[in-house]
C-alpha cells in the first residue's frame, strides 16, 4: 500500500498530510517540520490499517443511513464507557421504525435522499412535521385507537435526534433539524399534578382499594412507598425485601415487550436500595405469611402460577381503584410521580439524591422531569408570603 504523502505550503511554511484515503480532509494537520508530518502520517496509516479510522461511506438515502445507525448502536451494547443496554437499543429501534414511516409530501422519511429533504429552507417545516407526527401517534387498546404516552413521544424525539446527529457527524446531512426541539417534559408533569396530590392518593388508598385482594393492596402500597417502576415491581423477589432495614433492593425488571423475560433495570443507576414506610413493610409481612410463593426466589407479587403479574393486570387494578375512589383516572406511572414529588418536597433541590432514589440515569434528567415542580413550589411560596404581608403585615 502506498504511504500517505506530505506536502509543504510555501505561504504558511507548514507541512500537511494528504489523507483522504483514510477518511480525513485532504489537507490534514499543520506541522512545523517534514519529520513531524511524516511521523503523524505513519500513525494515521497504522490506525487506518487497524480499523481505528474508517473510510468515509457515501450515503444518500435515509433508510441506508438508518441501517448504518442500527449497526453502530448494536455494536455499542456493552461497549466500555460508551455502552448502552439491550433495552435501550430496543427502544431506539422501535422509535426509528416509527420515525422512518413519517411522511413528507406523501413520501416516507426513510425513502428520501438527504440532499432533497434536509436543507435550510425546510428546517422549520421538518421539525414541526416530525413533532406533529410523533405527538399524533396512536395505538390500539381494547379495540380502540388511543394516543401513545408522553414517555414514548420523548423516546421518539430522542432517538430521532441521536440518528440525525450521527448522520451530521458522518456528513450525510448538513445539519440536524431536531437539534433544539423538546416536547417539554415539565408540561406533562403539570397535567399530572392534580392526580398526585396527597389527598387524592389517600383517597385512592382508602376507598379505591376497598374490596381488593391483599396482593393488590400490597402492590399499590409498594409502588407509592418506593417509586418503583412497574417492570421492577413485577420482578421483585422476597430476597429483595429487607424487613429489618425496611428497604427493598431493586436489581431487575420484567423487560418491556418481551413477555415475562427478566433482565436488568432500565438504567445502570436502576440498581438501588430504597427505604419504604413501616406500613408498607407490615403489609408485605402479611402477604408473605399468606402467599404460597414465599421462598426467597419467589416473586413477591406472583400470579397463581408463580409468575410475575402481567402488565395488563396492574393497569386494570389502578383503573378499578381510580373509579372506586371517585378520582381522575390514573395510570400506574402516576404513583411513581407522586413518590418523586414527595421526595422533592422533603429533599428540596438535592437532585443527585432524588435521581438515586428514582433510579434515573443522571441528575440532569431528574431536573428536566421535575425542576418545573420545584420552581412552581417556590413561586407559590412567594405568592403566599406576599399576600400574607399585604393582609396581615407579617
Amino acid at each position: 500500500m502506498k504511504p500517505l504523502s506530505v506536502k509543504k505550503y510555501a505561504r504558511g511554511g507548514y507541512w500537511t498530510i494528504t489523507a483522504t484515503r483514510v477518511g480525513k480532509s485532504q489537507r490534514f494537520g499543520n506541522f512545523k517540520t517534514e519529520d513531524e508530518a511524516r511521523e503523524a502520517a505513519d500513525v494515521l496509516e497504522a490506525e487506518f490499517t487497524l480499523g481505528m479510522i474508517s473510510k468515509p461511506t457515501k450515503i444518500k438515502r435515509v433508510c441506508d443511513a438508518a441501517e448504518k445507525f442500527r449497526v453502530r448502536q448494536e455494536e455499542r451494547i456493552g461497549e466500555g464507557n460508551n455502552k448502552i443496554s439491550k433495552s435501550h437499543f430496543d427502544d431506539v429501534q422501535r422509535s426509528m421504525k416509527f420515525c422512518l414511516t413519517i411522511k413528507f409530501d406523501g413520501k416516507p422519511f426513510g425513502n428520501w435522499d438527504f440532499a432533497n429533504l434536509i436543507c435550510d429552507e425546510n428546517a422549520e417545516e421538518l421539525s414541526d412535521a416530525f413533532v406533529a407526527a410523533i405527538e399524533c401517534e396512536s395505538k390500539l387498546k381494547d379495540g380502540k385507537k388511543v394516543k401513545v404516552s408522553q414517555s414514548t413521544n420523548e423516546k421518539r424525539i430522542k432517538a430521532l435526534k441521536s440518528f440525525l446527529n450521527y448522520c451530521q457527524v458522518k456528513r450525510w446531512c448538513r445539519f440536524n433539524p431536531m437539534d433544539k426541539v423538546s416536547l417539554g417534559s415539565s408540561e406533562a408533569l403539570s397535567d399530572r399534578a392534580p392526580k398526585i396530590q396527597p389527598e387524592v392518593i389517600q383517597q385512592l388508598r382508602s376507598a379505591g382499594l376497598d374490596g381488593e385482594t391483599l396482593i393488590s393492596k400490597a402492590m399499590v402500597e409498594t409502588a407509592l412507598g418506593s417509586g418503583i417502576r412497574q417492570g421492577e415491581l413485577r420482578a421483585l423477589t422476597w430476597a429483595d425485601v429487607d424487613f429489618e432495614e425496611e428497604e427493598i433492593d431493586i436489581n431487575k425488571a420484567v423487560k418491556h415487550g418481551k413477555g415475562l423475560v427478566i433482565g436488568d433495570p432500565k438504567t445502570k443507576r436502576g440498581f438501588r436500595q430504597v427505604g419504604i414506610p413501616t406500613q408498607t413493610v407490615q403489609i408485605l409481612r402479611e402477604l408473605k405469611v399468606q402467599t404460597k410463593h414465599s421462598r426467597d426466589s419467589d416473586f413477591v407479587f406472583a400470579s397463581a402460577a408463580g409468575l410475575p403479574k402481567q402488565k395488563k393486570t396492574l393497569r386494570a387494578l389502578i383503573e378499578r381503584a381510580s373509579a372506586r375512589a371517585g378520582v381522575e383516572r390514573m395510570v400506574w406511572g402516576d404513583m411513581r410521580h407522586f413518590f418523586a414529588s414527595v421526595q422533592l418536597s422533603a429533599l428540596g433541590e438535592d437532585w443527585p439524591e432524588v435521581a438515586a432514589l428514582m433510579g434515573h440515569s443522571n441528575s440532569h434528567f431528574t431536573y428536566k422531569q421535575y425542576g418545573h415542580y420545584v420552581k412552581n413550589k417556590k413561586k407559590q411560596s412567594k405568592s403566599r408570603d406576599a399576600v400574607s404581608q399585604a393582609i396581615y403585615g407579617s
